[in-house]
C-alpha cells in the first residue's frame, strides 16, 4: 500500500508522460496519486485534469517543493510514502522494488531511485553535460548504496519516519531539500538506501538555469554543513571532489586578476598549473564525459566545469551577504 505523491509547477513538457508511467505502476499495488500544483502559470493543470483518479490539490501561491511534497504527506492515506518528481520518467517496477527494500529490515529509512544518463531534454544541448555532471558517480553503484542523501526526485520513505524527521524543510527556489532530509534520517540511526533496482530519466536543465540553481542551493547547502561538518557521498553534488574543484576556480580568478595588477609576466606559467591540477581532480569525470558524449562534451566540459564551480562559489557570497543583512537560510 502507497500514496504517491507529485509535487508539480510548469512541467507542461513532462507531466504527461511522468504520470502515465506511474500510474502503469501502480496498477498492481494499492495505492492512491496525490498531484500537488504549485501556482502553475503554464498548461499543467489541464494536462493532470485529462487524468482519472488522481487526487489534485491546488495552491494558489507558489510556495515551493518542499511545501508540496509536504501537503501531499498530509493528505496521503497510506504510511508507505513516494515522492516523484514531476519531470522524471521512472522504469519498469520501480515504486515495487524500492517499496520491497525498504520493507526489507529495520534500519533503512529511506530509498532512492538511482538515475540513469537518458536527458529527456532534447531542446537544449548544455543539458546533457547537467546531466552528466548529475550522474556522475552513481554509475558506479553495482546493486545499492548506502547514501548520505535522501535523494526527493523520487524516493519512498514510511510516514511515521518522515514526520520524525520534521518532513521535507520548505524553502523556496531551489532548496536542496535533499541533503537536509537525508541528514536527518542518519541521525536516527537509520540508512539512506540508493538502489539500481529502480531507475528513473530526468529532464535536466540546461547550464546557465542549473548555474543559477547552484547559486541558490549553495546558499541554502552552507548551514546544513557547518552542522554537521563533512560533505555528501559521491553521487550527490556536494561532494568533497567538487569543492576541490570549486577551490581551484577560485585560485585561478584570484592568480589571473592578481598577476595581471602586479605580475603580468607570470600569468601564463600559474594559470597553466592551475588548468593542470583541475584536470587532475576533474579527470576521471571528463573519462565519463568522453565515454557517454565523445570527445566534444569534453572540451565542452572543460567551460561547464568552470561554470558551475562559479556559480558554488557565488552561492558561497551570496550565503555571507545574507547571513551579513541577517536574512534566516
Amino acid at each position: 500500500m502507497i500514496s504517491v505523491i507529485v509535487p508539480v509547477y510548469n512541467a507542461e513538457k513532462t507531466i504527461k508522460q511522468c504520470l502515465e508511467k506511474i500510474i502503469r505502476e501502480c496498477k498492481n499495488l494499492e495505492s492512491e496519486i496525490l498531484v500537488i500544483d504549485d501556482a502553475s502559470t503554464d498548461t499543467t493543470v489541464k494536462i493532470i485534469e485529462t487524468f482519472e483518479n488522481i487526487k489534485l490539490f491546488k495552491f494558489e501561491i507558489n510556495l515551493g517543493v518542499g511545501h508540496a511534497r509536504n501537503k501531499g504527506a498530509e493528505e496521503a492515506k497510506y504510511e508507505n510514502l513516494c515522492f516523484v518528481d514531476a519531470d522524471i520518467r521512472i522504469s519498469d517496477g520501480s515504486i515495487k522494488n524500492m517499496l520491497e527494500r525498504l520493507e526489507k529490515d529495520d534500519v533503512t529509512g529511506s530509498v532512492s531511485a538511482t538515475q540513469d544518463l537518458y536527458n529527456l531534454n532534447k531542446e537544449n544541448w548544455s543539458s546533457n553535460f547537467v546531466c552528466l555532471k548529475s550522474c556522475y558517480g552513481v554509475d558506479e553503484i553495482i546493486k545499492e548504496k548506502s547514501f548520505s542523501v535522501c535523494c526527493s526526485e523520487f524516493c519512498v520513505i514510511k510516514k511515521k519516519i518522515f514526520i520524525e524527521v520534521g518532513k521535507w524543510k520548505t524553502v523556496t527556489d531551489a532548496g536542496g531539500e535533499e541533503f537536509d532530509i537525508g541528514y536527518k534520517i542518519t541521525q536516527l540511526n537509520k540508512k539512506n538506501i540508493k538502489t539500481t533496482s529502480a531507475t528513473y530519466s530526468g529532464y535536466w536543465y540546461d547550464l546557465y538555469t542549473r548555474f543559477i540553481r547552484i547559486i541558490q542551493r549553495t546558499s541554502k547547502y552552507i548551514p546544513l554543513f557547518l552542522k554537521k561538518k563533512k560533505f555528501d557521498s559521491k553521487g550527490s553534488f556536494a561532494t568533497n571532489g567538487q569543492v576541490f574543484s570549486s577551490l581551484i576556480t577560485m585560485l585561478l580568478i584570484f592568480y589571473i586578476l592578481f598577476s595581471i595588477i602586479l605580475y603580468p609576466s607570470f600569468i601564463l606559467a600559474g594559470v597553466l598549473i592551475l588548468i593542470f591540477l583541475q584536470l587532475i581532480v576533474e579527470f576521471n569525470f571528463l573519462l565519463f564525459a568522453k565515454k557517454n558524449y565523445g570527445m566534444k562534451m569534453v572540451f565542452f566540459s572543460l567551460f561547464g566545469i568552470q561554470v558551475i564551480n562559479l556559480g558554488i562559489l557565488f552561492g558561497v557570497v551570496f550565503y555571507i551577504y545574507k547571513r551579513i543583512l541577517g536574512y534566516k537560510l
